[in-house]
Order: structure tokens, then C-alpha cells, then sequence
């Protein structure tokens, strides 16, 4: 049994954090002895609990546009080469995958193993507990144009799709729509009017008229902000307002 398959089942095993689990492989050289090792502490750590850290990522590819989310337990991963290199990858394989569920992906080929293999040294390496949190695709027609905006510390990304106008202008909808932070709907005010009613973008025309001057309409959009709840959680369609909702 090499190392990381050791790891991978005493992960299973024991329920603990990567940490201690690294930490026994390393003092004992075989899978019983570091299973003892690990006995002497609690099924659940507190090191183990995933954190609300981690990244947000949107990707496109021709009519295919795929958000998802990696948590992890501190801010460190955002800037560590490894976790940035596996967020990059698991993104290519979602895109090549996008029917797949938070069931089914850990299975997926990843760099000749799977994705959970990849995951685990991945923790390994970085002594943190990392998590799949939520990945969603979305699929635009031939003749529509995806608006795209991911802030720059991956805390919050956007997709848009619309009808009419171009790319630049849904691009920047898609910015707009990051920019209003979480929204809810209101009395006599639904999440819809609000963005549609909202100043683009620190001028004095709203994104609605905006949309009537580049002839388009906003069809769809999702955002993800790092470490939401699913009750705050934005998806619209604008071509249904009942469809838009706070999923």
C-alpha cells in the first residue's frame, strides 16, 4: 500500500483531519500501526471542519458555462500554487463533465488518478481539509452571449446570458450584477426590478436602459459568493420572473 493510499484509507477510516493523518503516516511505516496512532484521538477534530475559505470560479467554453465552488480552512489557499493548480483543473474536467453531481465527480479522471485522489495529497500537501462545496453548468444557445465576471480574490463570480446585443455588454451586466452584492426579493420589489432598476455601475443610467440601448434582454444569471448559504444563493431567469429566486 503506497503512502497515499494509506492516507486515503485511514481518511476513511477515522474520520480525522489531514493533519493527523499525514502525522501518523509519517511516524508509522505501516497502515495498522498508524491506524493505533490515530485511536488515541477523537473521531472528529476541530481542524476537520471545512472553512468558508477557499475559491469561486466561473469558465466558458462555446455554449457551456460552468461556477463552482473549493472550500478550504483558511485564506493561505488562495495564493498556494497547489490548490490554485487543482481549482484550475477540476474547472477543465467539470467543463468536459457538465452533467455531472457532487456525487459522481469525486470519480472523474483527474491527471491520470481521480479528482478525490487529487484532492487528498492536495490536503496532504497543504494540511488543510478541502472540499467540493457546489458546481453548477449552464447552457446558452448558439445565438446568445455569455457575460462573465469574476472579482479578483475569487470571492464572488457571475455568469450572464443574454439575447441581443454582444459580448461586452454582457460581460458588463455580469459585473454589475457582482458589484449589487446579495440581493432579496422586496415588497413589491423582486430581485429582477432591483437589478434592472440598479445604476449601472456607478452611472446614471440603469442596467434597464442599458439593456434597451444594446437591444438585448437579460435571459439568466447566477452568481456565487465564497461561503453564501443556499438561502442566499442568486439564479434568475428573466424570461420567467416566478423563475427567479434565491435557490
Amino acid at each position: 500500500m503506497t503512502p497515499i493510499e494509506r492516507i486515503k484509507k485511514l481518511r476513511q477510516e477515522t474520520g480525522l483531519s489531514m493533519v493527523l493523518i499525514k502525522e501518523a503516516v509519517e511516524k508509522e511505516h505501516d497502515y495498522e500501526s498508524a491506524l493505533t496512532y490515530l485511536k488515541q484521538f477523537r473521531q472528529e477534530d476541530v481542524h476537520d471542519q471545512v472553512g468558508k475559505k477557499g475559491m469561486v470560479v466561473v469558465k466558458a467554453k462555446d455554449d457551456t458555462a460552468i461556477l463552482y465552488e473549493v472550500n478550504a480552512m483558511t485564506d493561505f489557499v488562495q495564493t498556494h500554487p497547489a490548490f490554485i493548480s487543482f481549482v484550475e483543473s477540476l474547472g477543465y474536467v467539470l467543463m468536459e463533465n457538465p452533467k455531472t453531481s457532487l456525487g459522481t465527480v469525486m470519480s472523474l479522471e483527474m491527471r491520470d488518478t481521480t479528482v478525490d485522489d487529487q484532492r487528498i495529497q492536495l490536503e496532504t500537501l497543504i494540511g488543510e481539509h478541502v472540499k467540493i462545496n457546489r458546481f453548477e453548468s449552464v447552457v446558452k444557445s448558439a445565438s446568445q452571449h455569455f457575460g462573465m465576471y469574476q472579482h479578483y480574490n475569487h470571492k464572488s463570480v457571475t455568469v450572464v446570458i443574454l439575447d441581443g446585443g454582444d459580448e461586452t455588454h454582457a460581460n458588463t451586466i455580469a459585473k454589475q450584477i457582482t458589484a449589487l452584492g446579495t440581493l432579496y426579493p422586496k415588497w413589491k420589489q423582486t430581485v429582477i426590478d432591483q437589478i434592472l432598476a440598479s445604476a449601472l455601475l456607478g452611472t446614471d443610467q440603469t442596467v434597464g436602459d442599458y439593456l434597451i440601448e444594446a437591444k438585448a434582454t437579460l435571459v439568466y444569471t447566477s452568481r456565487y459568493e465564497l461561503g453564501e448559504t443556499m438561502t442566499e444563493h442568486l439564479s434568475c431567469s428573466l424570461l420567467n420572473k416566478k423563475a427567479c429566486h434565491i435557490a
